[in-house]
């Protein structure tokens, strides 16, 4: 009997810890929200009811939080000393990630040779697994007085443009298909909203191995992309590709400009394994 009063002590004690770890997941999570609303806000200082709004929590909870964050230097009070913005820790930190995993320097040579050799404007994007949205991350511009500047470091959705296609195309049928099952932008009036007619295309542009699109995502803009892959096999890092203005745009040249955004692709995704990659 006191061997199992002892063990029942110990499974009560163990769903305890267990009980008391998801509480105190439950802070980190909600700070890391918080500080990630504060990056992608376009506002410079916040004020605690407008952060407990976003967070969904009582207005003492998001300035023992903010409290929190504070005292590690992530956030700091603003001017007024009503409201915060992000701490100089914070942007340490940032500064060091960048330095320690240099995503654009792994594109950017590549991206230049594809101007080079296109003359047109260049990207290349990355793909988020638990958004399902991607973002340009670097761009190359062309010579040309006539460009399309693509938005940069904004998480857009994947079913309008090249660069989202070539992305999803390669992605596992399941998540494919929950990402098609849902309601689909239209971007432009040209934006292939259907599910079961993207799904076609998405198909074709697996088999083809890159995407051309005519101004689903920016009217009047022409875009080639290809898939580039990570460190997993088999798994989408992004996309990478040239952006051409209709007006410019020669349907006999697609050839030739797809093997260079394809070598482009395959060149990055050798860069991100490590590996040489001979053009």
């Amino acid at each position: 009997m006191k061997d199992g009063r002892a063990m029942s002590m110990v499974m009560d004690a163990a769903e305890t810890d267990g009980a008391d770890a998801v509480r105190r997941r439950q802070p980190l999570a909600r700070g890391i929200e918080l500080l990630t609303y504060m990056v992608e806000s376009k506002r410079d200082a916040h004020g605690v009811r407008e952060l407990a709004g976003r967070l969904g929590v009582s207005p003492s909870t998001a300035h023992r939080l903010i409290t929190d964050l504070e005292k590690l230097g992530l956030v700091r009070r603003a001017e007024n000393g009503q409201s915060y913005r992000l701490g100089l820790e914070f942007l340490r930190l940032a500064w060091l990630t960048t330095g320690r995993y240099p995503s654009q320097e792994l594109a950017l040579g590549v991206l230049q040779g594809l101007v080079a050799e296109t003359g047109e404007s260049a990207f290349s994007s990355l793909y988020d697994e638990q958004r399902h949205q991607m973002m340009f991350t670097s761009t190359v511009e062309s010579p040309h007085p006539l460009r399309y500047s693509l938005p940069l470091q904004e998480w857009l959705p994947l079913h309008g443009g090249a660069s989202g296609l070539a992305i999803l195309a390669f992605l596992p049928d399941d998540v494919q298909r929950k990402i098609v099952s849902k309601p689909l932008a239209q971007l432009t009036p040209h934006t292939l909203t259907d599910p079961d007619a993207l799904l076609e295309r998405l198909a074709k542009v697996r088999r083809d191995g890159y995407s051309i699109t005519h101004g689903e995502r920016i009217e009047g803009a022409v875009s080639i992309a290809a898939p580039v892959f990570g460190l997993v096999p088999g798994s989408v890092a992004g996309a990478a590709g040239i952006s051409i203005p209709e007006s410019r745009y020669d349907e006999s040249q697609a050839p030739e400009l797809t093997r260079h955004v394809k070598q482009a692709a395959a060149q990055i995704t050798a860069n991100i394994s490590g590996q040489r990659l001979d053009r």
